[in-house]
């Protein structure tokens, strides 16, 4: 070991008794732990979501149609060393005895996969065999199912023949999250749950030489149809990786606040540390260390503190990781890979640049101490060199952290906003601790000395503040909204409100489905329903009379639901025009918010593609549409007589009490081929995924506030200096201990008042705009958050001032003070 690392060490098992190198390792530490969590979850969703793109496909390229694909649809294309097989995927309800369960069901053929593998218990080969399906352990547990268990499958009951552990191909949108089940294709047509009209997606899947599906890509494109889409490997990933991806992203931005809070717990740490080396970089620069070797030992001094911080750093990470991965476990659609090793070294690395980037100013700084310090005690000169390396440092530590990140705009905009906030919220404090000393200046002893310390220490009064504020804000925010949000969004919901959708019922059906209702005395009312696209504006082509904006439409891109009625939905309020009256055959409604972001007016003619078919009629009125009704909603509303002749599927919904649920049990056993959407079910589960992804949010977010708690530790001991020596003069002038004591704490207790009551007026405007704007119901008061954060604020600001508090003796404060 050489003698500046011997004398590195030295120091700093010397430095590590001091508060702020205490600081800067816990700061460094959470760093370290959150970036390795935030990685290595990433890695394992991106590999998992993204970097096995071919595996999930189940294929390297997917044609996919919401109709039915002819046999001879790639009769003409080039399939030379192309291997090709098709899959239905579609929901439906399955049973055992009384219980229901919504399952997304993938009807199979062989071979499949194309590529990646099924992973069953038992292992096997192959697909199942007509007669057996496969399932999921969430349908396995709810459906409590043991293999060689009978599950009804609309007409067709089927043997529990695998558990399915693992797979490909799940297909698109929430679908994907859906708990699956695998039927072999012969079962579909004596089950009967397939009928003309149903919601189904239907695919072939493609594999084959790099070469050949590229070719075979070029071939496809000009002959999709409108509701044909192409999957390839180069630009899209069947699995919804969004929900999980945005998801990171939140966990993310949540962390963006810890590691901010954490660079600024170093950067004061690192000055309050630089302060104290005046005196020991001067006599060592006096004693014949040349200024870059006293780089080098402040660095190694930086470095070894970086292997501490990064070896408890990466096992508190893993921990972590294991504990989130754990939490949402059972709501991802399957077992993700483990994360390459190298993300491992992502929390180390940004640690590593967290301490050089922040320390390299402070120790170049340290390097220009002159001699004459050790006689004079001057301090070293600051000039533009020393704060262009500041700024640059900065610069660089901003790049690193939005790099990690991988959302530069949505990190950006967090950080302007915790800026502004941060400002904003800082000189409300400053006004408010003066407002609030002021009085208290007139009626107690220590009033006066209370307002003369707000005024001097007005600037880390406001960087405290702004940290507080702004923390106990995001904190409060996640935290109520884990519960309050989610069950204020569904007390939104009526009692009656529809908790069943019933799809897929044929003209057949119809008249048995009412008589099956009406027999039950529920309330219910079947709508028609008919698959079009809209294709034309006052009888020219739609798309080129629109801007690019208006073409990217929701509207535009798919097929729509088009329905016919006589009357007016009584739920679809009108909002300009009137409804029509009979023998109107030329007569459309149009949903309010379509009309007006396609620029749509009374009087505009619109056509429409329905099954080849072209369909013209002119809108004669607008309606309100309530999309979160849970009841049959529709863009476009036909006069009956315009599609009297078109082939529709009907759909209803309907809402059943708790001890009514053997109803829907009854109902698929009538009609087994009819779809059964329990909405209770759906809900259930996105709100697991709301309440999940909030608490580990939280989590997250309780860490930021460890940051903050030692963020605010390092900027009292930052004024601690000022605060001792006022109390020594206070003290020799005849103020007691106690009463010097008795002034600090009534500083930090008021200034936590302040803050927490600026924070729970931050939380209840947050809340407020999202109940307003986001969820759309009426604001409330949370009375909590007025009681608990001002005493939290409080409790924290006087447990940290007691704590780093050193009382004065008499002798002591002769001896501050005559050191000046």
């Amino acid at each position: 070991m050489s003698l500046l690392t011997r004398l590195a060490t030295r120091q700093l098992w010397s430095q590590l008794r001091t508060t702020e190198w205490r600081a800067l390792l816990l700061a460094s530490w959470i760093a370290i732990a959150l970036t390795t969590l935030l990685a290595v979850l990433g890695d394992r969703l991106e590999r998992g979501l993204l970097r096995e793109s071919a595996a999930l496909l189940g294929a390297d390229l997917v044609l996919s149609s919401s109709r039915p694909i002819a046999p001879e649809r790639l009769d003409g294309l080039p399939l030379d060393g192309i291997r090709q097989t098709r899959v239905i995927q579609f929901p439906s309800m399955v049973g055992r005895g009384d219980d229901l369960m919504l399952v997304s069901v993938r009807a199979l053929q062989a071979p499949y996969p194309l590529r990646g593998e099924l992973v069953t218990e038992p292992p096997g080969t192959g697909i199942p065999a007509p007669g057996d399906v496969w399932v999921e352990p969430r349908v396995m547990t709810q459906l409590q199912l043991q293999p060689g268990d009978q599950l009804e499958f609309g007409y067709q009951p089927l043997s529990v023949s695998r558990e399915l552990l693992g797979s490909p191909d799940r297909g698109t949108g929430f679908r994907s999250f859906s708990p699956h089940i695998l039927v072999n294709a012969a079962d579909l047509e004596a089950s009967g749950v397939l009928a003309p009209g149903s919601r189904a997606n239907y695919r072939i899947l493609l594999a084959g030489p790099a070469e050949a599906i590229t070719a075979l890509n070029r071939a496809l494109q000009p002959t999709l149809a409108d509701y044909e889409r192409i999957h390839a490997l180069s630009k899209d990933q069947p699995l919804t990786g969004n929900a999980l991806g945005n998801a990171l992203s939140y966990l993310k931005l949540s962390a963006l606040i810890a590691l901010l809070l954490s660079a600024l717990t170093i950067v004061l740490a690192l000055r309050r540390f630089s302060l104290g080396q005046h005196t020991r970089s001067a006599l060592l620069l006096n004693l014949g260390l040349r200024p870059g070797q006293l780089i080098r030992v402040y660095l190694y001094q930086l470095l070894l503190a970086w292997l501490l911080t990064a070896s408890a750093g990466v096992l508190t990470g893993y921990v972590l990781e294991w504990s989130v991965y754990r939490w949402l476990a059972d709501l991802l659609p399957q077992a993700l890979p483990t994360a390459h090793w190298l993300r491992w070294l992502s929390g180390p690395a940004l640690g590593l640049a967290l301490l050089v980037l922040l320390g390299l100013p402070p120790i170049l700084q340290l390097a220009r101490i002159p001699v004459a310090h050790l006689l004079r005690g001057d301090a070293p000169p600051r000039d533009r060199t020393a704060l262009l390396m500041q700024g640059l440092s900065l610069l660089l530590l901003a790049a690193t952290l939005l790099a990690f990140l991988q959302a530069p705009l949505p990190a950006l905009g967090l950080l302007l906003f915790l800026l502004l906030g941060g400002a904003l919220f800082g000189w409300l404090a400053q006004a408010g601790l003066q407002a609030c000393a002021r009085p208290l200046a007139r009626r107690l002893l220590l009033g006066r000395l209370l307002l003369m310390r707000l005024r001097q220490q007005r600037q880390w009064h406001r960087l405290q503040a702004a940290v507080v504020v702004m923390l106990l804000t995001l904190l409060s925010v996640v935290w109520v909204s884990r519960a309050d949000l989610i069950e204020q969004w569904q007390a939104q919901f009526p009692d009656d409100t529809p908790n069943y959708f019933l799809i897929n019922i044929q003209p057949w059906q119809k008249d048995g489905v009412d008589r099956f209702f009406a027999e039950r005395e529920l309330d219910t009312e079947l709508y028609p329903m008919i698959r079009g696209r809209l294709t034309a504006l006052n009888g020219d082509p739609i798309k080129p009379q629109l801007s690019a904006e208006q073409q990217d439409h929701n509207t535009l891109r798919r097929e729509l639901n088009l329905s016919w009625r006589v009357e007016r939905p009584t739920h679809n309020p009108l909002v300009a025009g009137q409804w029509w009256q009979p023998g109107d055959a030329g007569a459309i409604s149009i949903e309010r918010e379509m009309a007006e972001e396609l620029g749509l007016a009374l009087g505009d003619r619109l056509g429409f593609d329905i099954g080849g078919v072209r369909v013209e009629g002119e809108i004669r009125n607008i309606r309100e549409v309530v999309w979160t009704s849970f009841r049959p909603n529709f863009y476009i509303i036909f006069n009956p007589e315009a599609l009297q002749n078109a082939p529709a599927t009907w759909i209803t919904s309907f809402h059943l009490e708790p001890e009514q649920r053997g109803i829907s049990r009854e109902l698929l056993q009538q009609f087994p081929s009819l779809t059964l959407i329990d909405i209770d079910q759906v809900l259930d589960q996105l709100a697991g995924w709301l309440q999940r992804l909030g608490d580990s949010s939280a989590l997250i977010l309780a860490l930021s506030l460890g940051c903050g708690v030692m963020l605010l530790g390092v900027t009292l001991l930052q004024a601690l200096e000022q605060r001792r020596f006022e109390s020594a003069l206070l003290q020799t002038l005849g103020v007691t201990a106690d009463q010097a004591r008795q002034l600090d704490l009534l500083e930090f207790l008021l200034i936590g008042l302040v803050c927490g009551l600026l924070a729970s007026l931050s939380a209840e405007g947050v809340l407020a705009m999202l109940h307003q704007w986001l969820l759309q119901i009426p604001p409330r008061l949370h009375t909590e958050l007025w009681l608990a954060l001002p005493l939290l604020a409080a409790l924290i600001f006087v447990l940290i001032g007691w704590l780093i508090r050193r009382p004065l003796r008499l002798d002591q404060c002769y001896r501050l003070l005559r050191a000046g």
